[in-house]
């Protein structure tokens, strides 16, 4: 496994303002587990986890919404290999166990992180970048 830290840089951005800003979304909020694992989970609240989990959830939703919008409003000809890698994510993120989350958070985390790390490293390095190209070549900023 590959490890990276949730900073965000100009290498990552994919040229449309919308979808780099649901990017740095999610690494702010890999910011925060990476925090958390720093610290080894110590005094870590069930609120602090929840709220890990419920703005994942949110930004995964809200990121396949707008996608998919643009995806349609401009005709993406590879629509589908987004929407799996998309909706791949959005089924890891539903089927986080909040009990196991809350009785060994440092595991669940880890996991969690690594989940999150693959995802942005193959949706945003490979997918997101080709997308943004292409509606950078429709003229969309």
């Amino acid at each position: 496994m590959f490890d990276f830290k949730f900073d965000w840089s100009k290498e990552v951005e994919c040229g449309v303002e919308i979808i780099d800003a649901l990017h740095r979304e999610f690494f702010h909020i890999g910011r925060d587990i990476e925090q958390l694992l720093m610290n080894e989970c110590i005094n870590v609240s069930d609120s602090q986890l929840l709220n890990i989990v419920c703005s994942l959830r949110d930004y995964a939703s809200y990121q396949i919404y707008t996608k998919e919008a643009l995806m349609k409003e401009y005709r993406y000809p590879k629509t589908y290999i987004q929407r799996k890698s998309l909706y791949t994510l959005q089924e890891s993120i539903l089927s986080i166990d909040i009990n196991e989350l809350g009785r060994t958070p440092q595991i669940a985390l880890t996991r969690l992180k690594e989940d999150l790390q693959t995802f942005l490293f193959n949706h945003i390095l490979i997918e997101s970048s080709e997308f943004g190209r292409y509606l950078n070549s429709c003229g969309v900023h």
